[in-house]
């Protein structure tokens, strides 16, 4: 099988890939350990969010709905929906969450409305996984050993989301290796978003991933641009982009710089 870093490079890929290796070395320089630079980012975006003030706040692949919790509280007026594909996650959270006032969807973002098969690994590298672990994927991760397969409702974001004229949108996704999926079934409402958190590998980690350069790619067709990105694991990290006039604004800039500066 030919690695996928020996594929031809778009423009539009070396561009990212420039960003992200900047943003990398730079981190590795920074006096911020990993830990903070993670946090710092996600103050970021939590603070584009209060910027922005958006009408429906999406989590998808929430697990225990941290994101859409604070949401919840921080964005009153935002419609907050966090989708959970797991049964036994979304059984596990479901009472604390809908309290938080979070609308908690059994559902998998896919690119059909229906039913999808998830897999539930019991094990991967060696590490045994309960059922109610992160890990749940309706891609198939390249070092799972044994795993449950359950069949799930799914759901297209572009027949579940509604927006009335001039609705923004903002996302925070972690869904494990489905990028694609979710991101295919959504493109009406890709382009009503203002900003998204992103978790993204750089390397395959699950059969038939998008990449980061792939996600990159097609956030670009819907003017989305990557500001910001943190340290997480080798390969694995998170991107923060933001719709392309949303770049003009100094304030926007100068806040995703700051993530790099000494306390």
């Amino acid at each position: 099988m030919s690695n996928e870093r020996d594929r031809p490079f778009s423009v539009e890929a070396a561009t990212y890939v420039a960003f992200s290796r900047y943003w990398e070395a730079s981190s590795r320089i920074s006096p911020v350990g990993k830990p903070r630079l993670q946090q710092r980012v996600l103050d970021y975006f939590r603070w584009l969010c209060r910027r922005i003030q958006p009408a429906v706040v999406l989590e998808i692949g929430a697990h225990e709905a941290s994101f859409s919790r604070w949401a919840s509280k921080a964005l009153p007026r935002a419609r907050v929906e966090a989708f959970e594909a797991n049964p036994h996650v979304h059984a596990k959270y479901v009472r604390e969450v809908t309290r938080a006032g979070v609308a908690y969807l059994n559902l998998a973002v896919a690119p059909m409305t229906g039913e999808i098969e998830l897999n539930l690994p019991l094990e991967i590298s060696g590490q045994p996984r309960a059922l109610d672990s992160r890990m749940a994927s309706i891609a198939v991760h390249r070092e799972t050993g044994d795993s449950v397969t359950v069949t799930v409702p799914s759901v297209r974001l572009d027949d579940h989301v509604t927006l009335a004229e001039g609705e923004r949108v903002v996302a925070w996704i972690d869904v494990e290796g489905a990028n694609d999926a979710v991101l295919r079934s959504g493109p009406q409402v890709l382009d009503r978003l203002d900003a998204v958190h992103i978790e993204v590998e750089g390397e395959p980690t699950w059969e038939g991933q998008w990449l980061d350069t792939d996600v990159a790619h097609h956030l670009a067709g819907h003017g989305l641009v990557p500001v910001a990105r943190d340290l997480q694991k080798p390969y694995q990290y998170n991107v923060v982009y933001v719709r392309s006039r949303l770049v003009r604004q100094p304030k926007v800039m100068r806040k995703a710089a700051e993530i790099l500066l000494p306390d």
